[in-house]
């Protein structure tokens, strides 16, 4: 059988500090409400797009300080002159 590698003991505990954790540990911990609020009529717009078109969409929204939001919307915008509102 082979020895295994030599590594060295880990570090020991310290045992000054072990009742201050435990006092610390026992305290009721406050939950967080949840306080998101709307911005606006905004909704998630989740679509699968090939890798290609949202890297292109990530880089353009890079180079022009946008966000990809923005971006699709002034894309519809663009689509809605050249075709047409929906």
């Amino acid at each position: 059988m082979s020895k295994g590698l030599q590594i060295a003991e880990p570090p020991r505990r310290r045992q000054g500090g072990v009742g201050e954790l435990n006092a610390e540990r026992q305290k009721p911990v406050e939950v967080a409400k949840f306080d998101h609020v709307a911005e606006g009529e905004k909704v998630q717009f989740n679509k699968r797009v090939t890798r290609r078109v949202a890297d292109g969409y990530e880089i353009l929204a890079i180079r022009t300080r946008r966000k990809v939001p923005d971006l699709l919307a002034e894309a519809l915008s663009l689509l809605e002159e050249k075709h047409g509102k929906v």
